[in-house]
């Protein structure tokens, strides 16, 4: 008889482990199903122990031990992936079980049947000491492909096989057609847009495979039970997409250094412009020198600045023109009589952002949220008001509801004014638009822009960040039209976000990439037409290091929502008493109420290389914390 401990993966079960006994032989690493509260649920081995061994203990517990139902799998994952999965959890404050879930493609976990795994090696990888590789590939996406590649023929001759992490299923697509070609037989792209029946077959051939392959996939399948990978790559190292905005709240990019390291595997960073932090990383010398990081990229051979600034000053004087100043509509003209195609950036979705009561001076919100209500045009013609958090749709008010004025007044630039305004100026050209709120669809979007590509030119395709997902070619001109707004964002990592955002535009532009501002001397956009990346991370460090962010401190942001206003409060202000010796800062979300919540956060700066050893205190306190708490180790956002 024996007795196993597993890790339950599935949600609102705390316990970090559960013990069960069975006649089987069984190993960890195996998936098994085990009864919790009247129900099945799957479950990671992640200890064994001969029941004689423990008789004393089972017998003085106070529950009585159940027997597993059965083994799914007795190959299911790795034992040194589990041990990566408990790290991970230790870091991110955060039960196993839900990090082995986010590690776990759900197809494989509920297709799972029987050991048709390949046998894993009983002898454990030892893990890698410090000279291990962390290398960074700084370069335009061709470029990055063409190092890639050269990374799995290097692999491969050693007989060992690679994994390439994207951050969206969009991603995996594009890659994929560019790195399998000569060796699409021992290529595997795996998302979660396959058919489940597809990812269980695929999933298989790759863990029976002996050549050594190449895994083009999301994080989901980092689980895949494999010892032979010589090194994992994380592409786009700088997308927001690799960090969790739930529980548990895990970056993928802290996940796989461990995961990495356990495995003994190179880990290779790879994008065109790289995180400020892994900037740090590499002039302090933690990462290997690989290929030299570029920092200073070429781009569009005509690049320049609009400067909007007295246009918009004078605006009222020709309402008409909202959008666009007299120069950019010149230029536009000058393109569309070419044939060319132009791409138009704007910030936000809808008609406009923000409505002003010009009597009160109040922005009308959400009457749920603490957000100003987006006016956009539905496709009956119909004025509305649309808030991004609730998703409540009311009809525009003609008055105001705070003081029942009559003036009121739309600020800002969206989507669908961008696009009624080209349709005025251009009405020969066909106008196309993008954004998540206009056409919520994906397979939609996706039609929309293979129309946009295969059109011959004189086209005009109008879209907010969500095109990066569907447009891959290249155009004649693109326009960053709405960029100001993003500055007044009080967020840490803004200036990295524009300039990543600036990057990726220009990289879309073939013959000319223009940014329209009214702050024109700003030194970010000087660094972006020049592509000077060692510039712009100069100026950023530096400003890093005077306020004490990333990569100088850790952040970890505790959140907590409630109904009422002074309750959640008196709950902060306890919660800043536990932790008085950490210095916790608190304050109000950017948007402090949402769907009738009020929420507020509270910061603490930790230094970086004490969490979470050397900080075993905090992390019961944090770990002890109601569920209602939200704990966000590293946050993207501060908002």
């Amino acid at each position: 008889m024996k007795i196993i401990d597993v890790i339950p993966i599935a949600k609102g079960i705390p316990q970090e482990k559960l013990s069960y006994f069975t006649s089987k032989d069984i190993s960890v690493g195996a998936l098994v199903s085990v009864p919790v509260r009247k129900k099945e649920i799957p479950a990671i081995v992640s200890a064994v122990s001969d029941a004689k061994e423990s008789k004393t203990s089972i017998k003085s517990s106070d529950f009585t031990m159940k027997p597993i139902k059965s083994v799914v799998s007795s190959n299911f994952i790795m034992p040194e992936f589990l041990e990566s999965c408990k790290e991970i959890a230790e870091y991110y404050i955060s039960p196993p079980g839900p990090v082995l879930k986010d590690f776990v493609s759900q197809a494989i976990l509920k297709s799972a049947s029987g050991p048709k795994t390949q046998k894993i090696s009983e002898e454990a990888v030892p893990e890698a000491k410090n000279e291990r590789d962390i290398l960074i590939i700084q370069f335009p996406t061709e470029e990055r492909i063409r190092h890639y590649k050269s990374i799995v023929r290097e692999e491969f001759a050693k007989n060992k096989s690679v994994f390439l992490c994207l951050p969206t299923v969009a991603d995996i697509e594009n890659t994929a057609a560019e790195l399998s070609r000569g060796i699409e037989k021992y290529v595997f792209a795996l998302s979660g847009k396959m058919p489940s029946k597809k990812i269980k077959e695929e999933w298989e051939k790759a863990t029976e495979e002996k050549h050594p392959i190449l895994i083009i996939a999301t994080k989901s399948f980092l689980s895949l039970p494999r010892r032979d990978f010589g090194a994992i790559i994380i592409d786009q190292e700088n997308s927001s997409a690799y960090k969790n905005q739930k529980k548990p709240y895990v970056d993928a990019r802290k996940a796989v250094e461990i995961i990495s390291r356990k495995k003994q595997a190179r880990l290779i960073f790879g994008d065109e412009f790289v995180r400020i932090e892994t900037f740090y990383r590499q002039e302090m010398g933690e990462f290997s020198p690989f290929f030299a990081r570029h920092h200073r990229l070429t781009g569009a051979t005509e690049q320049a600045i609009i400067d909007a600034q007295g246009y918009f000053k004078e605006k009222k004087q020709n309402r008409r023109k909202f959008v666009s100043t007299p120069e950019l509509l010149r230029i536009m003209e000058e393109s569309l009589a070419k044939n060319e195609k132009i791409i138009i950036f704007a910030n936000r979705k809808g008609y406009h952002p923000i409505t002003i009561c010009a009597d009160c001076q109040r922005t009308i919100l959400c009457d749920k949220c603490d957000v100003p209500a987006v006016m956009r045009k539905t496709e009956q013609k119909n004025v509305t008001q649309r808030c991004h958090k609730c998703l409540a749709e009311l009809p525009a008010p003609d008055r105001c509801p705070y003081c029942k004025g009559w003036r009121l007044e739309s600020y800002g630039i969206g989507t669908q004014i961008v696009a009624e305004e080209m349709k005025e100026f251009f009405p020969g050209a066909k106008i196309f638009e993008i954004d998540s709120d206009s056409v919520p669809n994906k397979k939609v979007r996706s039609k929309i822009a293979e129309e946009f590509e295969r059109a011959r030119g004189g086209e005009i395709l109008v879209g907010t960040e969500i095109i990066f997902s569907h447009i891959h070619q290249p155009v004649d001109l693109v326009i960053a039209i709405s960029i100001d707004g993003l500055f007044t964002l009080p967020e840490f990592k803004i200036n990295e976000k524009v300039f990543r955002l600036l990057l990726k535009l220009r990289s879309l532009a073939k013959k000319s990439f223009l940014i329209q501002t009214r702050f024109p001397k700003l030194p970010i956009f000087a660094n972006i037409l020049k592509g000077n990346i060692s510039e712009f991370y100069k100026e950023e460090i530096e400003n890093r290091k005077i306020f004490q962010y990333p990569p100088f401190k850790l952040l970890i942001k505790i959140t907590k929502e409630g109904k009422k206003e002074n309750q959640l409060n008196k709950e902060i202000e306890t919660l800043q008493k536990i932790l008085v010796e950490w210095k916790p800062i608190t304050y109000p979300a950017f948007i402090p109420k949402i769907k009738n919540l009020y929420i507020k956060h509270l910061l603490l700066k930790i230094d970086p290389a004490s969490w979470p050893k050397k900080q075993e205190k905090l992390s019961r306190i944090l770990s002890s914390l109601p569920l209602s708490y939200k704990v966000d180790i590293g946050p993207e956002s501060l908002l």
